[in-house]
């Protein structure tokens, strides 16, 4: 498992990008083929692309480095392995009410220029990770995906970020002591 994890740490973004899109695609034309299926086709594309991501970034999680020398009882791994088990049963949920009928079936087909420019400044965000820092990066995006969503409250476009940015550096950097991307940028000045 090390090493398909650090096959994917040190694959290019662009081709796990690229992987990512040629396999929504299959699912988007298997998903279409069912009858049961293709009336909740979007909702489907939605929690197997975030399954997709689970498995991505639990393999990723092999990659991380643990010290043999001391006892560890938690590691960088641990968090995002945490997050995504307990994911698991949510997205189980989330199928299960398609499959049962008990999710409505989807929306006429609609702003999908929103969803692909949310869905394209998110991964741009995590690619800006390594240049200008994951508190940056992260609060751009949610900057922009709140201007994008109509929101024109200055208090809620400043006050949101600010907030998140403050919360994840209390969660990580001082509960959790993991260091997030401070980026290129801020290390050349500093």
């Amino acid at each position: 498992m090390q090493t398909i994890g650090q096959f994917l740490t040190d694959l290019n973004p662009a081709f796990l990008l690229l992987g990512f899109a040629a396999i929504m695609i299959v699912f988007f034309f298997l998903f279409g083929l069912n009858k049961k299926l293709k009336a909740y086709r979007g909702q489907m594309m939605v929690i197997t692309g975030l399954c997709l991501f689970f498995l991505l970034f639990f393999l990723m999680t092999f990659a991380f480095k643990v010290r043999k020398a001391q006892m560890i009882h938690t590691t960088a791994a641990t968090v995002p392995r945490a997050w995504i088990f307990l994911m698991i049963p949510v997205a189980i949920m989330v199928i299960t009410s398609i499959l049962n009928g008990k999710s409505g079936t989807d929306e006429p087909f609609g702003r999908w220029q929103l969803t692909l420019g949310i869905a394209l400044a998110a991964f741009v965000s995590v690619f800006l990770f390594e240049y200008i820092g994951y508190y940056l990066s992260s609060a751009l995006l949610l900057v922009l995906m709140m201007f994008l969503l109509r929101e024109r409250k200055v208090a809620v476009l400043v006050g949101v970020p600010v907030g998140w940015v403050l919360f994840t550096y209390f969660v990580f950097a001082k509960l959790l002591y993991i260091t997030l991307p401070i980026g290129s940028l801020w290390t050349g000045l500093f």
